[in-house]
């Protein structure tokens, strides 16, 4: 499983994995934030490997692949998490918040089939509920 630390640039709004990188192309310095959200997307028995997109407070911050975990580095405070995915944006959303008594969350998002469209789920987890490495 990989497990990046995904920020969106204040400067320039692009979104970053910052594995070693602490400065943005447009020349802003990424530093995490003080919370993060651990959003890993299980796989599908039918083997859906349509990427999906991920969006936090109805901005886009990128996709997360099959069974790819990714961190999301953010302030704290409620953040609402919704995925879309091919050409469903049905999702049951999720809001986490994030203080300095809770400063992490995990959610797993999942594809729940239906009739004339599929849906993600969004559910939150422990992190014994996440995969390992």
């Amino acid at each position: 499983m990989n497990n990046l630390l995904r920020v969106k640039c204040p400067n320039c709004q692009k979104v970053q994995d910052i594995s070693g990188i602490t400065t943005c192309q447009c020349g802003f310095n990424l530093e995490p934030q003080q919370g993060t959200v651990t959003l890993y997307r299980k796989g599908h028995p039918i083997g859906s490997g349509v990427g999906a997109g991920v969006y936090i407070d109805g901005q886009p911050f990128g996709h997360l692949a099959v069974t790819e975990a990714v961190t999301y580095s953010l302030p704290f405070g409620s953040h609402t998490f919704h995925m879309t995915m091919g050409m469903t944006r049905r999702c049951k959303d999720i809001v986490v918040t994030l203080s300095p008594e809770h400063p992490h969350a995990y959610l797993r998002g999942a594809v729940k089939m239906g009739f004339w469209s599929n849906t993600m789920i969004l559910t939150l987890s422990s992190p014994a509920e996440m995969p390992q490495k």
